[in-house]
């Protein structure tokens, strides 16, 4: 049995269909990919999962539970964590309080006990708690992102676009520089 079971999704946007027919299953421990033209409707469809979009007909199971008709907040509570594509970091707050945020499900305990794993993931984090996410690089803003999205020890994670907006590394063995 699936975690995450889509059948027959249709949602969109005022009187705009942008996706209609969906299936999808995620099992547990499964990495699964949405890949298609822009515009195919992938942002669409996670969003409708994350409850940020409302699902017009089909279903949406998580854990055995239906929840195309539940709020955002609700989902995350569920297991679900989204990181929306551009981020949505909050710019005028420090990476510390992002994280803080992602942790409001969970509590005062995620704060002590879920922030160690995510700067053991992203140790760059750890150097820049007190600095305003603003002012971190794109690819540091991601981290943030994601890490906040952690926060909230999620079952399972979306990922809109990861890579939007990062700039390569030049300095891997392989790279352009070594060409010229």
């Amino acid at each position: 049995m699936a975690l995450l079971e889509v059948r027959g999704l249709e949602a969109g946007y005022g009187g705009i269909v942008a996706v209609k027919g969906i299936d999808l299953d995620v099992g547990e421990n499964e990495i699964v990919t949405l890949i298609g033209a822009n515009g195919a409707g992938k942002t669409t469809t996670l969003k409708a999962i994350s409850g940020l979009v409302r699902a017009r007909a089909g279903s949406i199971t998580f854990a055995q539970q239906s929840i195309e008709k539940h709020q955002p907040h609700d989902i995350v509570r569920l297991g679900i964590s989204h990181v929306p594509e551009g981020r949505g970091i909050f710019a005028r707050l420090t990476v510390y309080e992002n994280l803080q945020l992602g942790s409001y499900v969970q509590g005062p305990r995620a704060a002590v006990e879920d922030l160690p794993k995510v700067f053991d993931l992203f140790p760059r984090l750890k150097e820049r708690a007190t600095q305003l996410a603003g002012t971190l690089s794109g690819g540091e803003q991601q981290m943030v992102a994601i890490g906040r999205a952690l926060m909230s020890a999620p079952s399972a994670l979306l990922l809109d676009e990861p890579f939007l907006g990062l700039a390569p590394m030049h300095d891997l063995p392989g790279s352009v520089d070594e060409l010229t």
